[in-house]
């Protein structure tokens, strides 16, 4: 594992420039789909739950800095995409399991929703860019970006996991 790192240090800064930068302009009712949740699921299932907390608080830490709100929002994003990495990790697959791609790829999208929803309930709860109520807010706005989430990871999927799903 420790090979890896590295090389996770460098998909986790291409992983950050793209979300920053390219996914931040696609937006559906002023809510962003997180590509940095499918890298921390990922993070969570194959590695550990410490991995991907690590990982989540470095991304809220970087998001929060490049977020419209820097003041505002940096704690709050550290403090979302650190539950965020914690949910991810209970959805771990031990390196010696036996599990078959499909029960893998179930698992990945178990961490991406759950750690989406919790997340998006954090965030939702405190950003108010359209001046809902703080229920619907966390209702409509973060079920949407969980949704918007898991529709770029499964299109994520397709385009570059292409033989995972056809096992």
């Amino acid at each position: 594992m420790t090979r890896n790192i590295p090389t996770l240090i460098i998909l986790f800064c291409i992983v950050l420039l793209v979300q920053v930068f390219g996914l931040s302009y696609l937006r559906v009712f002023n809510v962003t789909p997180d590509a940095v949740t499918i890298f921390i699921a990922l993070t969570g299932v194959t590695l550990s739950q410490r991995a991907s907390t690590t990982f989540g608080f470095a991304a809220g830490i970087v998001l929060g800095i490049f977020s419209e709100n820097t003041g505002m929002l940096i704690g709050w994003m550290m403090l979302s995409k650190t539950v965020e990495g914690f949910i991810a990790g209970f959805f771990n697959i031990p390196e010696n399991s036996h599990s078959t791609t499909k029960q893998k790829n179930r698992r990945i999208y178990m961490a991406i929703i759950g750690s989406g929803i919790a997340s998006g309930a954090i965030m939702s709860a405190v950003y108010d860019p359209m001046g809902f109520s703080p229920i619907i807010r966390i209702a409509v706005l973060g079920l949407l970006k969980t949704l918007l989430t898991v529709i770029l990871a499964f299109l994520a999927n397709l385009v570059f996991l292409k033989k995972s799903l056809l096992d």
